[in-house]
């Protein structure tokens, strides 16, 4: 049975709805990866009682592989979906997913209350991504990394937490308003949660913007260097050319390679240190040496004109 309530209307798919549509076409290998995704997936995103249990969700995909998995499970089961429709906000449409409990869903209702991590590779693959779809959000590839799971119980996202991180995964536990989230902020472990949740299309594209943005970073470091370097080369010129000006003011006789040194700043003032260096056919450490000699004798007059 189907019923609609209310006016919809069209919402852009965000980068998790993206997601979600993409796991919710992968397909599982065996019988028993079904059972623990579908168990997944109610005991994130259903309310349960004594005798249904009610699967609500935005993704109508999501929806569908719910109904999917229970009709391959369950020979003969009495279910029922519903499209709730907004009227007054922009918001996504919610997909109802009814499961009545009878003699052959019994089984159904009571692994509901395991939150036991399967042993199984194959099955943890499908509780973690039963759990995404259920539940789960994560942030576009070119924003900030974050992926989380919203749980509404704190004892099941306790056990959400303690099977994660017995998977590997350092995800932390937070609350928010009336519900607690699971989370990572980690991009790398991100990625590696797309793979094995078999979402490769958005894992793809994971990698490529954390490769841009690592690109981006290394870049802007270049930039940020050279523009260091050059504002210190800046300065010391004007600091150079400033000594150089009071000893002339002065009238006090250089050397002759200290003369020549200072001719040669002012007649280059914007070259760095290598540059002129390579004009006086010297190193650039012995360019700098000269130029400490220039500014001792040009500290010494000014402490000459203080007192």
């Amino acid at each position: 049975m189907v019923f609609v309530y209310g006016n919809g209307c069209i919402n852009m798919p965000s980068f998790a709805h993206e997601v979600k549509d993409e796991l919710a076409r992968v397909k599982n290998v065996s019988k028993c990866c079904n059972f623990t995704e579908l168990t997944a997936m109610l005991r994130i995103g259903a309310t349960i009682n004594d005798s249904r249990i009610d699967f609500i969700n935005t993704n109508a995909a999501v929806a569908r592989k719910v109904l999917k998995l229970i009709k391959a499970i369950y020979n003969d089961i009495h279910t029922e979906v519903a499209v709730i429709r907004n009227k007054k906000f922009r918001t996504f449409n919610r997909y109802v997913v009814r499961i009545f409990l009878t003699s052959e869903t019994k089984s159904l209702f009571n692994a509901l209350n395991n939150n036991s991590l399967p042993r199984e590779s194959c099955c943890r693959c499908a509780y973690f991504r039963g759990m995404f779809m259920a539940g789960g959000s994560i942030n576009k590839p070119e924003s900030k990394y974050h992926l989380e799971i919203v749980v509404h119980s704190k004892s099941n996202a306790k056990a959400v937490l303690k099977n994660l991180q017995k998977m590997g995964f350092p995800f932390r536990l937070f609350e928010r308003q009336d519900n607690f989230v699971v989370y990572i902020k980690e991009g790398d472990t991100i990625c590696d949660l797309l793979y094995m949740m078999k979402a490769d299309r958005a894992a793809e594209r994971f990698e490529v913007a954390q490769n841009l943005k690592e690109v981006r970073a290394q870049v802007n470091r270049i930039v940020n260097c050279e523009t260091a370097n050059l504002q210190k080369s800046i300065d010391a010129a004007h600091r150079q050319i400033k000594d150089i000006n009071l000893i002339m003011k002065q009238k006090v006789d250089l050397v002759y390679e200290l003369k020549l040194t200072a001719e040669t700043r002012l007649k280059y003032p914007e070259a760095s240190i290598p540059e002129l260096a390579a004009k006086l056919f010297m190193s650039t450490s012995g360019l700098k040496h000269r130029f400490e000699r220039i500014h001792k004798i040009a500290s010494n007059l000014k402490t000459i004109c203080t007192l």
